[in-house]
This record gives structure tokens, sequence and C-alpha cells, in this order.
């Protein structure tokens, strides 16, 4: 494993270190697997002859790579998840993991979560792709509506809360979207071309459409790999772009991310009908059906920027043939419900 900031992984996730952010003695730790993604993560074994800890732990840290490390630095992610875990995961009403210890630097280069290692709890991950249903969207759909409706326009926000910001919009998604253009245009759909032409012309004002709305707490990321399930219940993992925005953020990333192309075609308008009743019944009054709709439509196309940032960076963040299948799906559901015309519609 790569160094972080000069320092070897044995200090990163040091017996003293983790002894002082667990507030209780850890006589010794073993990595029992360790990975850089997005964010460096492991499998710690813990000697805690107190027995007030499980016995392993699921820690997340800066990844070794320095552009990478620069990178989640810049976009706040590491600090912002900290500060999801260390706030609000003993609160959201939904299912994430249990929190023992997070800490993050004031500039978010420097920090470790110690988590619930969910294996441990008998959790599964076998999600869309093996649990794949109309009744499945409509269990995710149920979550979210739990999650978005207890933080609708909270005021919150201008309090304690007022650290999750609105999305950020970064410069290096441009260039990346551009870089991906270069490589990947001409063994894609026209769709590809023509999201990616018109979002590198209109980026600033893409960015401020999809933060028309009612603000509520989103998860910001929810592909199948962020999803678990606690037996019968669906949980989130991954809260580093936890954020401040419109729930259709959460909603068109996971519609159009999920649904078969029949699907998207044929019952993409009753799940959204399902949600806004979801929101109505824990007393939310959401806007009207074509408004989420309209929202919908803009909002796919904020999947499709995350998937081609993420296909320009090769294999670092995710597989290129877990990418691409992605982009298929984001290519079939833009077409159905006409993202781009939408967009250039509302610009």
């Amino acid at each position: 494993m790569a160094a972080r900031d000069n320092r070897p992984l044995a200090e990163v996730l040091s017996s003293d270190r983790l002894s002082g952010l667990l507030r209780a003695p850890v006589l010794a730790t073993r990595v029992v697997d360790a990975h850089d993604g997005t964010t460096g993560r492991a499998v710690l074994e813990l000697d805690n002859r107190e027995g007030t800890l499980p016995s392993r732990l699921f820690a997340k840290f800066p990844p070794g790579d320095e552009m990478q490390r620069a990178f989640v630095t810049s976009a706040g992610m590491g600090k912002r998840e900290a500060m999801f875990y260390e706030v609000l995961s003993g609160e959201v009403p939904v299912r994430v993991p249990r929190s023992y210890a997070a800490y993050s630097d004031e500039e978010g280069e420097d920090y470790l979560m110690l988590l619930e290692h969910l294996v441990d709890s008998d959790c599964t991950f076998d999600n869309a792709s093996n649990r794949y249903s109309l009744s499945y969207v409509r269990q995710i759909l149920d979550a979210f509506a739990s999650l978005h409706a207890a933080y609708w326009d909270s005021p919150r926000f201008s309090t304690d809360l007022s650290w999750v910001e609105p999305p950020l919009q970064h410069e290096i998604a441009i260039a990346l979207v551009s870089q991906c253009l270069e490589q990947h245009a001409d063994a894609m759909p026209s769709v590809f071309r023509e999201m990616g032409d018109l979002y590198l012309a209109e980026a600033d004002a893409i960015h401020q459409l999809w933060q028309r709305g009612t603000p509520t707490l989103i998860h910001g990321d929810v592909h199948d790999g962020n999803l678990f399930y606690d037996g019968d219940q669906p949980g989130f993992l991954d809260w580093a772009l936890v954020a401040r925005a419109p729930a259709m953020r959460d909603i068109g990333y996971f519609l159009a991310g999920t649904l078969s192309s029949d699907d998207q075609r044929t019952a993409a308008r009753d799940l959204l009908t399902h949600y806004r009743d979801q929101l109505q019944l824990r007393g939310i009054v959401p806007p009207p059906l074509g408004e989420l709709w309209q929202q919908y439509q803009w909002h796919a196309a904020y999947v499709w920027v995350g998937a081609t940032v993420t296909l320009a960076m090769g294999d670092a963040w995710q597989p290129v043939s877990y990418v691409l299948a992605s982009l298929e799906r984001l290519h079939d559901a833009m077409e159905a419900i006409g993202s781009v015309a939408a967009i250039r519609n509302a610009l």
C-alpha cells in the first residue's frame, strides 16, 4: 500500500491512534484487507481486551495516490463524509453503517472513519444485480422519501447543518468530460456527444439548473455499489457526496441508473408518482408530478456527468467495464425521457 502524506498504512491505522479516536484501549490491530478506490479502505481486526468494541471495523482514510488524494481533498469528500458519520449517522431515518469514530482535519487532507463492518452484521450487497424488480425500486424510493422528508427545507441548514452545502461544481469535471469525449465519442451513441457538447458549453447554467427546487438532505451518489441490505431493510453507505439539494438529485440518479430499458419507458412516471405519494404520507407537500418529471429529465444528465468523469479516469475509480455498462443504461434512459432536449429548453 502506498504511503499517505508520507505516512505508511501502519501509522495511519496505528493502535495508539485508534485508541485515541475510539476512546478505548486498542492493544493491537491487524489489517485483514486494504485497497484504494476513490478513497482508502481497510478491514481491521482489533485486540480490545475490555470487549467494548467489535472484533473488526471498516476504516476509510485518504487514498495512497497523490493525485487522487488531491482530488478528494479539493472536493471535500473525506471531510464531508467524516462530518456525516460524526453528526448525522445516528439520526437519519435510514439504515447506514454504525460509526464508532470519525475524524477530519480542517482542510480535509487527513481523515479517518471507523465504521461497522457490515459483513459481520450479516448485511448483504446483492442489490439490483440480483434483486431487481419494480418492487425493489419502490422499496428504495420509500427509503429516499423517509430521508428527504426528514430534512425537507429544514431550518437546520442555517444552524447546526450549515456545513451541509450545495453540491460543488469542479473545474476538473469539465476537463475530464472533454477528455472522455475525445477518447470515447466515436464508439458511443449520438446522445453521448450531444450531452457532452452541451455540458461543456453550458456547465455553469446546467449546475444552476440542478439546484432548482426545495432543498433537502441528499445522499448524492446512490448507485448499486452504495446500497446494502440488512435483512429486508435497504441501507445506504458511502456518504462522501452528502449535500443540500433538491430531492430529485437522488431520485433521478437512482432511477436513471437502475431502471431497465423497458421499465424506463413504461414505469418511470408511475414510480415518480409512488415517490411523490410517499412524501405526502410523511407530511410533505411535494411539487406537482409534471415538475418532478422535468427535474428527472435534468438530473439524469447529472448521473451521466459522474459516469463520464469516472470513465475518463480509466480503472482508477471503477472498472471500465462497469462504467461502460452504466453508461449504456444511462444513454438509453436519457433518450427515453428526452434529457438533452429538456435541458436545452430549460436553459
